[in-house]
């Protein structure tokens, strides 16, 4: 294709021709990439930057594909096609709206042929049977140092200076590879060359057996497996140390650098193929797991609601030391980053840091939630500071391009500044506090789970007696959530921010690897400034 390029082929028509312009070009694309104009690229890149067929229900299909052939230039058309190709799809990235989704939809879909994953380590259920004492002697625990309950862990100052001795206990009924399997992460982990401080913490074994079955450990507690089969790992003291601890939250440049810092890592990881699935639990709907396809596992790209959005963030497997819970990092291959699974969970990632960094900001004043004794929403909007969350979310763009590409991000594909000013007006006031036990959910259990459910989700015992299973649905106040009960997301800007931002790390690293500048072979890497302090 030659010669003029918008006019000439239909992409500044009404809906239908653009259209059908943007299919002809697509098909051209297709069988010979070479044969596109520069014009052409041009052409789509003002179909997508303009938006004029916003109010179209079909809009978001033209814009797909658009940006699908820009994709299938960046992947397979000649250098300077692509390179332009690359600055269209990231000017399509700074539209909001349906152009900036479609586009990353687009470009999530593409495999990436350089992101090899490790072959994922092996993990078996052996546990080798021990007594606490020996246990603790074994992992280095300070003599007569008393156990201290974190959750189902027991926590331990070890004889070295500045360390920790963390002994995880299996939940009954849990599978104990899961255990096995973060032991196998850690020693994995151990050798990796990160671009920046993380800890990773040294699992005790006996021979080939990771785990320990341990009957006499002291606290026991309801829900803990029969036999005792735990993990034990040494650990540096800051391990538990969260960026948004209620009371003492890290404020101004150590939040920045952390959260600068926990992006890096997350997205270097991702870049050699090893994603962290859990960065922080995140949910449409918790009280429906038991019945959705999903198991009510929040997923970004769709516009539902965000279940208990701050009770998600409380404690990140990211924090001071670097990443933790090992146990959900998984290892991807060339054949399965395609399709949308390294974008939807490097979406994952910006979400998780990006809640979290809110989290932190609220948690200067971890009792002002809900609401207030008139009924009102709760208005914490005073904890953040707008400016400072702005810096926050440049940062974690940056630092994951830093991390996925292996070089500083070119443009920022979102306002910092207005992602911030919405991020407050949805995080610091609490419009959306109420779940629904819906009388399906309340047959799926028993009058004493019924009751335990309730009183769980803070009703008095009296005022959960007051209630009959299956009668009728329950409104339970649990959040703040983003978004009402089963409607959508009060916060999409989140969702769009991750979009851009994944979309415009994935075009990079596309052009990075046709290029052949790889880790190895390119420019030695550099980590953000904010993610080289702390």
């Amino acid at each position: 294709m030659t010669g003029p390029g918008f006019e000439a082929f239909g992409l500044d028509g009404d809906f239908t021709a653009a259209y059908l312009a943007a299919r002809r070009v697509a098909d051209m694309a297709a069988r010979d990439p070479a044969s596109v104009s520069l014009a052409a690229v041009d052409a789509l890149a003002g179909l997508l930057s303009r938006n004029d067929h916003a109010r179209q229900t079909q809009a978001r299909i033209l814009y797909r594909d658009a940006a699908g052939v820009l994709v299938a230039l960046l992947a397979h058309g000649p250098a300077p096609l692509a390179a332009a190709s690359r600055d269209a799809l990231c000017k399509a990235l700074a539209v909001p709206g349906k152009p900036r989704l479609a586009t990353a939809e687009a470009v999530g879909a593409l495999p990436l042929p350089g992101v090899r994953g490790p072959q994922s380590p092996e993990a078996t259920a052996e546990a080798a049977p021990a007594t606490f004492a020996m246990l603790l002697g074994r992992a280095g625990a300070a003599p007569d140092a008393p156990p201290r309950v974190a959750g189902r862990s027991l926590l331990v100052p070890g004889r070295a200076p500045g360390e920790l001795v963390v002994i995880k206990r299996l939940r009954r009924g849990e599978d104990p590879r899961g255990l096995a399997l973060e032991a196998a992460w850690m020693e994995h982990c151990a050798g990796l060359p990160f671009p920046a401080p993380c800890h990773v913490p040294t699992p005790c074994r006996d021979g080939a057996a990771r785990l320990f079955a341990v009957a006499d450990a002291p606290h026991a507690l309801p829900g803990l497996d029969p036999e005792g089969r735990c993990l034990a790992y040494r650990a540096t003291t800051d391990y538990f140390r969260y960026p948004n601890e209620p009371g003492r939250p890290l404020d101004g440049e150590a939040l920045v650098a952390v959260m600068a810092r926990a992006a890096l890592l997350l997205g270097w990881l991702a870049g050699r193929g090893i994603v962290h699935e859990a960065a922080i639990p995140l949910f449409h709907n918790r009280v429906q797991r038991e019945r959705r396809d999903d198991g009510g596992v929040y997923d970004w790209r769709l516009p539902g609601r965000l279940d208990r959005w701050l009770y998600s963030a409380a404690h990140p497997n990211f924090g001071a030391s670097g990443l933790r819970d090992f146990e959900h990092l998984a290892a991807v291959s060339p054949g399965t980053t395609g399709g949308g699974r390294l974008y939807r969970r490097m979406g994952d990632h910006v979400v998780s840091l990006l809640l979290v960094a809110g989290s932190a900001f609220r948690m200067r004043d971890p009792a002002l939630v809900g609401r207030d004794g008139k009924g009102h929403p709760v208005d914490a909007r005073h904890l953040f500071d707008p400016p400072l969350l702005s810096r926050i979310v440049a940062a974690v763009f940056a630092g994951y391009h830093e991390g996925f590409v292996g070089a500083p991000p070119a443009v920022m594909p979102l306002c910092p500044e207005a992602l911030a000013r919405r991020m407050v007006e949805e995080m610091g006031v609490d419009r959306h506090m109420t779940e629904l036990l819906r009388v399906a959910d309340q047959e799926g259990m028993t009058d004493a789970a019924f009751a335990a459910f309730l009183t769980s989700r803070g009703l008095s015992p009296a005022a959960a007696a007051r209630h009959r299973r299956g009668e009728a649905d329950v409104a339970l106040e649990t959040g703040p959530h983003l978004g009402d009960f089963n409607n959508r997301t009060s916060l999409p800007e989140l969702s769009e921010a991750a979009a851009a931002m994944v979309a415009a790390c994935l075009a990079a690293r596309h052009e990075r690897d046709r290029g052949g500048g790889g880790e190895e072979g390119g420019e030695k890497r550099k980590m953000p400034p904010a993610a080289r302090r702390g």
